[in-house]
Formats: C-alpha cells, sequence, structure tokens
C-alpha cells in the first residue's frame, strides 16, 4: 500500500486535506501578528467563503499577497476559479499591490486557464511543490551542525531564551529577505501553542532556522515544517537535513502521523536544492500546485 493511501486520501482529497492543514498554519500565524506590524505593513488576512486571502499592502511580493483555497467551498460562479481571479486581481488592484498570485490545485486549475488568466494581467508562475511523508521514518542525516529547539533542556546555556529567539528571528528576515519588521512577528511565534522553532549551531553560533507547527487534521496530527533557512556563509554543511532530521522526530514524540512541507517547483531551467533534498529524505511531492499572477518585474 502506498504512502498517500496510507494517509486516507489520494488525488483531490489529498488536495483538499493538505490545503486545509496549511491553511490553519497560515491563520495561526497570522493572528500571531504585532498590530503595530500589520498597520505599519498593511497587512491582513481575510477569509471568504472557502477562500484564504492574504494582503500586505506595503510589502509587494507574493508569498504575502495571495489568494489560496480555491475549491474547497464551491457554491456556483462564486468559486470558480475565473471568478475568484476576477475578484483578487481587483483587490489586490485597489490595494496598490503589483505582485500577487492566486494558488490552484491540480484537481481545481481548469484547463486552458491561461486565457482566462491573460485577461488579467496573469500567467502561471514558478509552482510550489506539497511534499508529504509519515513521521515514523528515520530520517538520515550526517552534520557536524548542533541542533536545539528553542525553550528547551537542550538550548538552555547557549545565550538567554530571548538572546536566542533574536537570533531565530533575525536569521529568518535575513534568509528570507523579509523586511525588517518582520523579526518582531517572527519573534511572536516563541512560545506559542502549536509552535516549535529550532535554530542548528556552529558551536555557539546559530547559522541556520527551522520551524514545526502542529495541527489537527482528518488524517490526525499533522506536522508542517517551514521557516527553512541556512546563512549562506554555512551553507552545503547539512544544517537543513539535521533540522528535518529533529522537527520529525519531535512531531513523531508529539503524536504526528504525517509530515507536510513546500518547495520551489524544480523546473528544467531552475533546479531547486531543497526539492531533491527533502525527495532524498522521504518526502516525496505529491503535488505540485500552480501559482498564476502578474510577471516578476525585470530587474
Amino acid at each position: 500500500m502506498t504512502w498517500d493511501r496510507m494517509l486516507g486520501a489520494t488525488g483531490s482529497d489529498l488536495e483538499r486535506l493538505l490545503e486545509v492543514v496549511e491553511m490553519a498554519q497560515y491563520e495561526d500565524f497570522f493572528e500571531a501578528l504585532p498590530h503595530d506590524v500589520g498597520a505599519r505593513l498593511g497587512i491582513r488576512l481575510q477569509r471568504k467563503g472557502g477562500n484564504l486571502r492574504l494582503t500586505a499592502s506595503a510589502y509587494d511580493h507574493p508569498m504575502f499577497n495571495r489568494t489560496m483555497g480555491v475549491g474547497l467551498d464551491s457554491s456556483g460562479s462564486e468559486g470558480e476559479p475565473g471568478a475568484v481571479l476576477a475578484r483578487t486581481a481587483a483587490h489586490y488592484r485597489e490595494a496598490g499591490v503589483r505582485r500577487w498570485m492566486l494558488q490552484l490545485l491540480p484537481h481545481v486549475e481548469p484547463h486552458g486557464f491561461e486565457e482566462t488568466a491573460a485577461r488579467f494581467g496573469a500567467v502561471r508562475l514558478r509552482g510550489w511543490a506539497k511534499h508529504v511523508g509519515p513521521a515514523d521514518q528515520e530520517v538520515p542525516t550526517h552534520s557536524e551542525l548542533r541542533v536545539v529547539r528553542l525553550g528547551s533542556e537542550d538550548s538552555a546555556g547557549i545565550r538567554s531564551e530571548s538572546g536566542l529567539t533574536d537570533a531565530w528571528a533575525e536569521m529568518g528576515v535575513r534568509n528570507f529577505g523579509f523586511p525588517t519588521p518582520f523579526v518582531d512577528w517572527l519573534r511572536a511565534l516563541y512560545g506559542r501553542k502549536g509552535w516549535h522553532l529550532y535554530v542548528a549551531l556552529d558551536g555557539d553560533t546559530p547559522v541556520a532556522t527551522g520551524a514545526l507547527f502542529l495541527s489537527e487534521s482528518d488524517a490526525g496530527v499533522m506536522g508542517q515544517l517551514t521557516f527553512a533557512g541556512t546563512l549562506p556563509e554555512h551553507r552545503r554543511r547539512g544544517a537543513q537535513s539535521a533540522l528535518v532530521a529533529r522537527r520529525v522526530q519531535d512531531a513523531r514524540d508529539a503524536g504526528a502521523r504525517w509530515i507536510v512541507c513546500e518547495t520551489d517547483e524544480e523546473l528544467p531551467d531552475r533546479p531547486n536544492p531543497s526539492t531533491r533534498n527533502l525527495v532524498r529524505l522521504g518526502f516525496p511531492v505529491a503535488y505540485v500546485r500552480a501559482n498564476w499572477g502578474p510577471p516578476k518585474p525585470e530587474g
């Protein structure tokens, strides 16, 4: 029996399950948003039927300006991708956002959607690959770097918890190129229910980050791996493999049955080492979610 059948969902049911799981993570992440950061960057999250819409009007980046969950709660034309695209384009135009995305699961994306998208100045952008695998597997790792979870016994004595949390948040902002105010947002995840934050250390120096979010789903407790990044000068030392191994172990110990994570789609002209690394570690690509939006401006 394949892992997807063991999970109890295949095809469109699997896509719906993992989309709901991811949306739960983002809803909780946005609940942690400090008010002053949200006001400064125009950040908000909105629910409309089954859709979830993220907006950051003062941060023109599609990661925080996108609509997901299309087709999860369809009701006539309101839930059709073309209608959702029209509302999405109008919303971001009014918000003054140039770079945004509509995310469509494979079973939702209509044939010939390119023509519909073109009417709104949208093209198919690089997709996001969804990885999933069982939590009871042993993840191979070979790294001299040490991984610790913030707030646990193994992080004691490195530096103060607040100092280690600051380092985690500051590395996250640097690795992902987020605006500086995001440091306070990432810092707010420390100690929040469901969230577990990790750093990989070279001696006592933090060099890489990762996070684990645990949530209930129809398939039991799911562990989502997120906020994975390594400082450029410390890459190619096995930091992310070590972080994956530790987070999978902790998720398993917390009762999780499945691990979910996401990477940029691997394309012939744009290979993605992170995608191949996760497959090698036991987390195959379940599907690729298409992203539709205005093309990235040149330069």
